[in-house]
């Protein structure tokens, strides 16, 4: 079991790395309970296991404040799980939800407490003018939390057994839950916070404003916004081309006279 525990912590932790590669997609189920199968000799029930975890997470994604189970650690953790015990898909979707959400919770962990930390000492090496430095410390950092965290999960959940990880899911207090789902929910707002310091001006002001009120007041999807601000976009530039074209012109008179 040992063995089978280091691999399983071996392909969450690389597919949980998708920042290394080029994020080629492999934290999803689908590819992540294939690599769980094909490390524990049986690549074919992985792919079955993976084609079903990925219909049940087909539409999770960490978009704004909606955090959803974290895929990526179910599809290895529940795949091993079903391929170890020979439960097949009755215990992979059973404990998809409380593995997902306990790598949810951890995902929420790192961003507070690991990546605030790393963070702090990159901007220490920036204040220094030491880019090297703080490139080492980003890289670190990375492969910390997405490589080294993973890894001790997987490997933990699958040498101490499923009954113990929905135990520990269980114990879990309500008030736990919702003091990480609300930091959870402040994360996207810093992020865009600190964006908008990058690339607000008053030109750039307005537009941001008229989207807000467009989605916050008058309901509107955000698809619908976004191909309204391509068409205010494609008008700009019509117009400005226009303008181009027209001083042209107007030199182009002035200097056969």
């Amino acid at each position: 079991m040992l063995v089978k525990a280091l691999l399983v912590g071996l392909v969450l932790g690389f597919c949980k790395s998708e920042w290394m590669y080029g994020f080629l997609m492999t934290g999803r189920p689908i590819v992540v309970s294939t690599l769980t199968g094909l490390v524990l000799g049986d690549p074919v029930q992985g792919v079955i296991l993976g084609s079903i975890l990925e219909l049940m997470f087909i539409g999770a994604f960490n978009v704004g404040v909606a955090l959803y189970p974290d895929y990526t650690s179910a599809g290895a953790i529940c795949t091993a799980f079903a391929i170890l015990t020979g439960g097949g898909k009755a215990v992979a979707t059973a404990l998809a939800v409380p593995i997902g959400l306990l790598g949810a919770f951890i995902f929420v962990g790192i961003k507070i407490m690991i990546n605030t930390t790393f963070g702090q000492f990159m901007l220490r090496a920036l204040e220094n003018d030491n880019s090297k430095k703080a490139s080492r410390i980003y890289i670190a950092g990375s492969f910390f939390s997405c490589f080294i965290i993973y890894f001790i999960y997987a490997f933990v959940c699958i040498y101490v057994g499923s009954g113990a990880v929905e135990a520990a899911v269980n114990a879990i207090p309500k008030v736990v839950i919702n003091g990480l789902t609300t930091s959870a929910n402040l994360l996207p707002a810093i992020g865009f916070a600190m964006l908008l310091q990058m690339i607000i001006s008053k030109k750039m002001a307005p537009f941001f404003f008229i989207g807000f009120i467009l989605a916050a007041y008058l309901n509107m999807p955000t698809i619908a916004v976004t191909l309204l601000a391509v068409m205010i976009v494609l008008i700009l530039v019509s117009s400005q081309n226009d303008s181009i074209v027209a001083e042209e012109v107007m030199g182009g008179d002035e200097n056969e006279f």
